[in-house]
């Protein structure tokens, strides 16, 4: 059947990839709340909520391209293990 052609490998690398994206929305708004609540106590309107939301895009962005870099080297070796088949 379909299913029987994937192995645990492939299926964890597929889950690995759905989650990408979670990643920087996560981040950016982890980012977004804490500067936003930094603001609202210690006054100072826009500038926290500014910097914590660069910060949570940019932690988003280096979680992504971690995880895509680790779904990458679990392809590539799948790659060199058929190879060697």
């Amino acid at each position: 059947m379909f299913f029987k052609k994937w192995n645990n490998e492939y299926i964890n690398s597929l889950m690995k990839a759905s989650v990408v994206g979670i990643h920087l929305v996560t981040a950016t708004f982890v980012g977004l709340a804490i500067g936003y609540f930094l603001d609202k106590w210690l006054g100072t309107k826009p500038i926290m909520t500014i910097i914590f939301l660069l910060f949570g895009i940019a932690a988003g962005y280096k979680n992504m391209y971690m995880e895509i870099k680790g779904i990458h080297g679990i392809t590539k070796k799948e790659d060199k293990i058929k190879k060697n088949k």
